[in-house]
């Protein structure tokens, strides 16, 4: 992979990652996609986003119906797999709502009273535990953890569902700001990459700056797409691996990115447009466009190496959709 250098300084972009790149890693539809594809950091696996939020969002949660069960599950990916399990949780019956499945995050082992408040959100402050998904080693816990709601812990615990089957699953992410000052970043250095003439201090660029150092509407720079930018992806072909593409323009008048994150054989998330600015050049020029796709070859962070970047011109036919 190629490196931005001398366009921002070692300390700006440290402190930059610390408030905006935690969480689009690790939350939201990016830190969904990294779980699936097993994305190991230097660190190794981050920890299981079905457990644990990041930058202010709550887990993913992933439902689903399994035939032999008379509720729905909320369940997790093994990661590099799309194979699932359930999640640690507890089923309640209420007599208005029904059953309903409740992750047991790893926030309540140190604050259990936050189980209860979480119920109170739910509208399930009067349900009846009756079904405990978990691991032996958990069982200790968790009943205390019940016991704290004033309920006898239930006799039914499931450590495994292990029929194999295909199901139907809704995934739920959730993202706020940063996760699109990330994006902006993202789209923001691969113009200054690709036009190596702008220093990124033209006073042009003071809105997306702005944007991405302190926050504000997101939805002044960063869109997402309801269309692909890829021709070959409208035509209906897929990556025959996991992949990341950038394209930019500079038409003259505007300079506009986009980003779109693990496309793969199985996946297309819609592509973000991220409005960089206007061209600060004051001579015309025909446009330019520059695409490329970072290919993932090896998810594991102790091979290497791990993707390659590739021109994207030539071989997937970007379209810049018209304004």
């Amino acid at each position: 992979m190629e490196l931005l250098e001398d366009k921002i300084c070692t300390r700006c972009n440290t402190e930059l990652g610390n408030r905006v790149e935690t969480q689009f890693l690790r939350a939201g539809p990016t830190g969904f996609f990294r779980w699936l594809a097993g994305i190991k950091g230097r660190d190794g696996l981050p920890p299981s986003p079905f457990y644990q939020g990041a930058g202010g969002t709550d887990p993913i949660y992933m439902i689903g119906k399994v035939p032999e069960w008379p509720f729905e599950l909320l369940l997790e990916l093994e990661p590099g797999t799309e194979n699932v399990c359930p999640l640690r949780q507890i089923i309640f019956y209420h007599q208005l709502v029904g059953y309903r499945a409740v992750p047991i995050l790893e926030r309540f082992r140190k604050q259990p009273n936050m189980l209860n408040e979480h119920l109170r959100e739910q509208g399930l402050q009067d349900a009846k535990a009756v079904h405990v998904f978990g691991t032996e080693e958990e069982i200790p816990w968790v009943q205390a953890l019940i016991e704290s709601l004033g309920q006898q812990p239930p006799k039914e615990w499931t450590s495994v569902v292990s029929r194999q089957q295909r199901m139907e699953l809704v995934v739920t992410v959730n993202v706020t700001e940063p996760y699109f000052r990330a994006v902006a970043k993202i789209a923001f250095h691969y113009v200054l990459k690709m036009f190596p003439e702008l220093t990124g201090l033209e006073r042009e660029f003071d809105g997306i700056k702005e944007f991405i150092w302190q926050g504000g509407k997101a939805s002044r720079f960063v869109i997402q797409r309801k269309d692909q930018f890829i021709a070959n992806f409208k035509l209906g072909y897929r990556p025959t691996n996991w992949m990341h593409i950038l394209a930019a323009e500079r038409s003259g008048r505007n300079i506009r990115a986009f980003a779109q994150f693990f496309a793969g054989p199985h996946s297309l998330p819609l592509p973000y447009e991220v409005r960089i600015g206007r061209d600060p050049s004051r001579i015309y020029a025909p446009p330019r466009r520059y695409a490329h796709e970072y290919i993932v070859l090896e998810a594991s962070a102790d091979t290497r190496p791990k993707g390659v970047m590739q021109d994207a011109q030539p071989v997937s036919h970007i379209l810049i959709p018209k304004r």
